[in-house]
């Protein structure tokens, strides 16, 4: 008698290639998934960020070259520009949230929390919430009010996008 011995992760995907051979319907029952669960995702978020400050695509923060951006493959969320060949930069170069050790996923949460739920955080519950010490949450409410002042356009992007998602969830 021969076992047929399989990773957990070869028998999920074998089981999932095989319903998908056999019709996509999986793929129209798949509920939506909550805002929360969304934003955990730090792929998703730096995407909604890129749409937010670049809505025509990224801009070199050297040069200001426009469509001459490329992704670093070594680091996710990195761009080098190909017209000056010497800049790199992110999604959050040049904004408040630059030099900052948080992932960008724990800022458009924060953010969704203060502008679209218009709740009014202590340091004490964003120092909880995000499991930073005190002063980062202080730190983490000064920058994010301070780009809805210095960077408005990019934030009331980011607060429609934010809107239509939480409104396309309920």
């Amino acid at each position: 008698m021969q076992v047929n011995k399989r990773m957990s992760h070869e028998l999920h995907y074998s089981m999932r290639t095989a319903h998908n051979e056999h019709g996509s319907a999986g793929l129209a029952l798949r509920q939506p998934r909550p805002v929360g669960e969304l934003l955990q995702s730090e792929e998703f978020c730096r995407e909604m960020l890129e749409k937010a400050r670049w809505p025509e695509g990224p801009v070199c923060m050297g040069c200001g070259a426009k469509g001459a951006a490329s992704r670093l493959t070594t680091r996710p969320g990195l761009w080098t520009c190909k017209a000056c060949r010497r800049c790199q930069y992110s999604v959050t170069s040049g904004t408040q949230l630059h030099r900052s050790r948080l992932p960008v996923s724990a800022w458009v949460r924060l953010f969704h929390a203060v502008e679209i739920k218009k709740q009014s955080l202590t340091p004490s519950q964003v120092s909880r919430r995000y499991n930073v010490a005190y002063l980062t949450a202080k730190s983490m409410l000064e920058r994010v009010g301070a780009l809805r002042r210095e960077m408005p356009d990019m934030a009331d992007r980011l607060e429609m996008q934010l809107r239509t998602l939480f409104d396309s969830n309920r």
